[in-house]
């Protein structure tokens, strides 16, 4: 049973017994992964505010190759979850991104683009106030590293390469867009010309917090896809949906 070293994101935590905790956490070089660390709820030394949800710490665990569950040995805090505590929409946010890398991928699935990306939102959150468009942004962008990101480019029921123009249909059954003739034959939603392709070069700051439409659109489009394609309820999203407006 060898001691691994490695950098995570901790994803959750829950007490279990008198001392212990059981840690979810997302690793650089292992994916995700959980843990149990003992003594961590009375520990001073080892664990001194460093399991907490949201915190990128330099873990140390051990695995052992007969269980599910590694043991956590120790946690050295890389960057805090201080800031993120100043208004509940940034906790929000980041309650919604962990649990969304927690429910959609599995133990030791190594994914190194998908730990960068949570990195980078919950460094951002501290200072920057998120908007529904950032939000729609970093979530398209998470798709794309899971490999579960939309067709937007082609028409997925006939293969057929789309115009931006000839983009206004999408099948949430589908998985993506639709020409015209096979929107004849397929369940769909209708979209403004220009809306997908918007969609497809949204860079998190492009977009003025003002365009209320494009938002609402967006995590329709998003909402539609992810609820019937991955079959995940993310509790932490009803929250965030109302403090987002």
């Amino acid at each position: 049973m060898a001691l691994v070293k490695d950098y995570a994101i901790i994803l959750s935590t829950r007490p279990f017994g008198e001392s212990d905790k059981i840690v979810r956490f997302f690793t650089m070089s292992a994916g995700k992964l959980t843990g149990i660390a003992k003594g961590a709820k009375k520990s001073q030394k080892r664990f001194m505010n460093t399991l907490e949800p949201f915190n990128q710490v330099r873990i140390e665990y051990f695995e052992k190759a007969t269980s599910t569950m590694v043991r956590v040995e120790n946690a050295d805090l890389e960057e805090s979850n201080g800031g993120l505590e100043v208004n509940l929409k940034r906790i929000c946010v980041a309650s919604f991104f962990t649990e969304f890398v927690d429910k959609l991928t599995k133990e030791k699935q190594k994914n190194e683009h998908l730990f960068d990306t949570l990195k980078m939102i919950l460094k951002s959150l501290k200072t920057i106030e998120f908007t529904v468009t950032d939000i729609l942004y970093y979530e398209l962008q998470m798709l794309e590293h899971l490999g579960y990101m939309p067709n937007l480019a082609s028409c997925v029921h006939c293969g057929k390469d789309l115009a931006d123009m000839e983009k206004l249909y999408f099948s949430r059954e589908r998985g993506g867009t639709l020409c015209s003739g096979c929107c004849r034959s397929v369940p769909h939603r209708q979209y403004p010309q220009g809306f997908i392709p918007r969609m497809l070069t949204l860079d998190g700051r492009s977009i003025a917090e003002s365009a209320k439409g494009f938002e609402r659109l967006g995590t329709e489009i998003l909402e539609d896809f992810v609820s019937f394609h991955l079959a995940v309820e993310l509790k932490s999203y009803r929250l965030l949906k109302r403090v987002t407006g």
